[in-house]
């Protein structure tokens, strides 16, 4: 009889175990809950699906925890308002703004907010944009690249 309460009181433990383990593994931190959301947000502006990536990403915009992340996060965002069937270029305006309040080097949000100021009619922000890019990072990014690209054929 004891040998069974003890066999018992083992596997019992060994499934406590493994439960604990498993639970530990799947619990993620929050910076890490923040990269795989805006992972997810990519895929949805990837696949040009601006609903779902606009209100995916204003709900991560919405955590207090974004950390490193901020910028990316309000840079895709601001992306998603632009390029949206219909666009809401207030809020994209907005929303690079506040990327490059969170990362004032922030080299996408640089190069969106001129593309921006393209659509707008407004060539003397986007050259000012892309003297920006410039002076952060030179010439040979691929975002100065695609900016001054855009300038040219506008």
């Amino acid at each position: 009889m004891i040998r069974i309460l003890l066999t018992l009181l083992f596997i019992s433990s060994g499934v406590f175990a493994a439960a604990s383990s498993d639970d530990s593994s799947s619990s993620m931190s929050a910076g890490d809950q923040v990269i795989k959301l805006y992972d997810k947000a990519y895929d949805l502006v990837y696949n040009k699906k601006f609903d779902k990536s606009i209100k995916l990403l204003e709900k991560i915009a919405n955590r207090k925890d974004l950390g490193d992340k901020k910028a990316d996060v309000y840079n895709l965002l601001g992306f998603s308002y632009r390029k949206h069937s219909e666009p809401d270029l207030d809020k994209a305006f907005d929303a690079y703004q506040t990327a490059l309040e969170a990362n004032p080097e922030h080299l996408g949000a640089h190069e969106y907010l001129g593309e921006l100021y393209i659509t707008l009619g407004n060539m003397a922000k986007a050259n000012e944009m892309l003297l920006k890019l410039e002076n952060i990072a030179g010439t040979k990014t691929m975002e100065y690249t695609k900016l001054k690209k855009a300038i040219d054929n506008s």
